[in-house]
């Protein structure tokens, strides 16, 4: 499970909180903006820093 950050309005989307894939949302569920404005953060307990969608 990972998690992303909205680069938009800095929502974190935790995988494993949501239940869900980040590939299964749309649109960030705070501010709306499109789902490529998530950014990877952490992976498997490891902190990536690399965008990815």
């Amino acid at each position: 499970m990972a998690v992303y950050r909205c680069r938009a309005c800095g929502y974190i989307f935790d995988e494993e909180k949501e239940g869900k894939s980040i590939r299964d949302i749309d649109v960030c569920p705070r501010c709306k903006q499109p789902d490529d404005m998530f950014v990877l953060v952490e992976e498997d307990g490891n902190t990536e820093g690399k965008e990815e969608k």
